[in-house]
């Protein structure tokens, strides 16, 4: 290649020819395609690519990802796509300046030297040969968000790696590695070293038949009902996305390819113009990353967390240890008896065989981790502790005995932290010699698995403690959100209403079956009565008797387990509980007790869908009322990813939002006569009255 022959300048890309007659093109590092509207400045390189190949000398065109993941903001695509900025006219005549491109006959090949994900993707499917470099990341992430790629990506992928792959890899939002890539025939040739890739290139231009040089974009292979089932299974109907993605792959093989991208414009603007996409990104993309930002920590500098005691080797403590192992901490694992210890470091190594077997860790990795894990039953290996982590059963006397019995060995700049699911933080603090750092971690059970740490500050908790658990969270690679104390919390709080109208609703007659089957037609992760279950009835009961006071709403269900619990329905484990459990085939079935009569009036499923969203969004706005959370957006994150919420909108007050306040209030009036649940803040009907919304776009409203 002659760098110094420059075959055309460009404001945006440097364009060069070889001795072959074959043109590269790179975008200019001195280029800012964020600032430029995305259509426009894919224009300006789809317009130079067609002019290159209208040349007659030119035997094909190489080119490097025209955009990066890092220039494109989410914020930039809402403003652009979500407003009267593009028309999906716009788009479409982009994509078949592209199409046209296989009209020339000439072998365009692209080189991918970074991770290439979404519309940088995408642009990565124009060429005929993709060349890659080795331990790079594909995909389209922003299905997670209800959104989907244009850009021609609905035309191009499920020719190049089947209508079945595609559907997959543009709704899952999985990524793949190079080689995973390369075997599916997303990447024609990976190269072992960067600098290998424009040879490579040049080779397939030089030895691809100019015959073999158009795209194939007349795709033969119908979509499989059953794997779209299986998507919707999952999705439910409720991404915007996904069923935008169903839609044009189902119908792509009767059309053409400029019927298809016609299409795929149009439902690409109708898909940013729905509410879920911008609630999505706001709460799981924006909200999550600010929330993983060690810019949240400003004060403190010298905290070193080498070692961390953890108290309790049940799920919890065992899940805990883990994570800190995982993150190269050292881990001194204490429970009643060295064999109880032992069996929680067990549980770490059941884990690692699972990463083995999926190649996500080696044996020396596996290793490494489980020996940072020492399982013991003396206190005093507790000692040099940076942080203490209490995970022993929901009991006052029993979390104040072993927070006694261990605070002598914390570190002196360490910090002690309880792991409960509702018990008050400024009480649990009493068992401390220095409440100001003791504070409340909340994980969610499986550890490993879950995502979110509730950090919970006491009255006397002070702004250094709850930073040194901000940065213990985040060294477990957790997503943290902070609330004030009271019983529940936030995330548990919501929860036990959410458990409540379940119970509330069977009560009246309404079919269990059907309940369960709204809670997930709603979009929650499992529904009420399965969740009862799987805690334990017995476990529920403790709960309630550890609150303050109960409602008469609670104390009717409270009631009714402790019934159910009588006649030995304890839940899962039991056997029997809202589902009788059959051993041998391992199936459930709802269980439908004779003593209740049905409903007099069918409930539609509608109605069952907004008492179980609506009763968790209103409790919600009471803790931010009430002081528990700061900010909406802690709610947000936390209903989801914390209690599995109902992910499309946005969390608890980004569902308020979209369903509009004085609807919102309206609706939870029909609903009163239900029970104390139901009962209304007068500052939210003061808000109502307002039209006042939590956030404007990707901004926060609240004071």
């Amino acid at each position: 290649m002659d760098e110094n022959k420059s075959y055309m300048t460009h404001t945006l890309f440097r364009v060069e020819q070889d001795n072959h007659h074959i043109i590269t093109i790179h975008p200019l590092s001195t280029a800012a395609p964020e600032q430029l509207d995305i259509i426009d400045y894919l224009t300006q390189f789809v317009d130079l690519v067609t002019f290159i190949l209208e040349q007659e000398d030119t035997i094909g065109v190489v080119y490097s990802c025209p955009i990066q993941d890092k220039e494109i903001e989410y914020t930039q695509l809402f403003e652009q796509f979500s407003s009267s900025r593009s028309r999906p006219s716009d788009l479409y005549k982009l994509t078949s300046k592209v199409l046209h491109w296989e009209t020339f006959k000439k072998t365009i090949v692209s080189i991918i030297s970074d991770n290439c994900t979404a519309i940088a993707l995408a642009t990565m499917l124009w060429s005929n040969c993709r060349i890659a470099s080795e331990k790079l990341q594909f995909g389209f992430p922003e299905s997670k968000y209800g959104l989907f790629t244009a850009f021609g990506t609905t035309i191009y992928l499920p020719a190049l790696i089947g209508t079945e792959n595609a559907l997959n890899l543009l709704t899952k939002s999985k990524l793949l590695s190079s080689e995973e890539a390369y075997k599916l025939g997303l990447i024609n040739e990976l190269a072992q070293k960067p600098s290998d890739s424009l040879s490579l290139a040049i080779n397939w231009i030089l030895n691809l038949p100019t015959t073999n040089a158009g795209h194939h974009t007349e795709q033969t292979d119908e979509l499989n009902p059953e794997a779209i089932l299986a998507i919707q299974k999952k999705a439910r109907g409720l991404y915007p996305g996904t069923n935008a993605v169903i839609e044009l792959l189902r119908k792509n093989p009767s059309s053409t390819a400029v019927e298809a991208s016609e299409r795929e414009a149009i439902l690409y603007l109708e898909v940013f113009n729905c509410p879920e996409p911008l609630s999505m990104v706001r709460t799981l993309h924006y909200a999550v990353k600010l929330a993983k930002s060690p810019d949240r920590i400003k004060h403190l500098d010298n905290y070193k967390l080498n070692k961390i005691g953890v108290l309790g080797a049940g799920m919890m403590g065992s899940g805990i240890a883990y994570e800190a192992a995982r993150a190269g901490i050292e881990v001194a694992l204490k429970d009643v008896t060295l064999p109880q210890a032992e069996r929680g470091k067990a549980y770490s190594s059941h884990v690692c065989e699972k990463s083995l077997a999926l190649g996500a860790m080696n044996p020396s990795q596996r290793e490494q981790l489980l020996a940072r894990i020492k399982p013991t039953d003396q206190v005093d290996d507790l000692n040099g502790s940076d942080c203490i982590i209490e995970a022993v059963f929901e009991d006052f006397h029993l979390k104040a005995e072993v927070t006694k019995e261990s605070l002598p060995y914390l570190n002196q700049n360490g910090f002690f932290a309880t792991n409960t699911t509702s018990l008050p933080i400024t009480e649990l603090a009493k068992a401390s010699n220095d409440p100001k750092k003791f504070i409340g971690m909340h994980f969610f059970s499986p550890v490993d698995r879950m995502p979110l740490v509730e950090i919970i500050c006491g009255k006397q908790t002070e702004q250094k403690t709850l930073e040194k658990a901000l940065i213990t969270a985040l060294r477990l690679n957790k997503i943290p959100i902070v609330v004030q104390d009271g019983p529940g919390f936030f995330t548990s709080r919501i929860f036990f209403n959410y458990l409540l109208e379940g119970i509330t609703m069977v009560l009246e007659g309404i079919s269990p079956t059907l309940v369960e089957e709204e809670a997930m037609a709603a979009g929650f992760a499992v529904g009420p009565l399965a969740v009862l279950d799987e805690i334990s009835l017995e476990l529920m009961l403790h709960v309630y008797d550890q609150l303050p006071g109960l409602h008469a709403s609670q104390k009717r269900a409270y009631t009714y387990l402790k019934g159910m619990v009588d006649q030995e329905r304890k839940g899962k484990k039991s056997g029997a509980g809202f589902y009788d459990y059959d051993v041998e085939t391992k199936k459930k079935t709802i269980w439908k007790n004779p003593v209740i009569a049905s409903a007099k009036e069918n409930v539609t499923p509608s109605i069952i869908r907004k008492r179980l969203l609506h009763v968790m969004a209103l409790d919600s706005y009471r803790c931010l009322a009430e002081g528990v959370l700061n900010q909406p957006i802690d709610g947000d994150i936390g209903s989801i990813l914390g209690v599995g919420y109902a992910s499309y909108t946005g969390g608890v007050f980004g569902h308020i939002d979209c369903t509009t306040l004085p609807t919102f209030i309206a609706e939870c009036e029909d609903f009163q006569a239900k029970g104390e649940q139901w009962d209304i803040p007068e500052s939210l009907r003061e808000l109502a009255k307002k039209n006042f919304k939590f956030y404007s776009d990707f901004d926060s409203n609240w004071r």
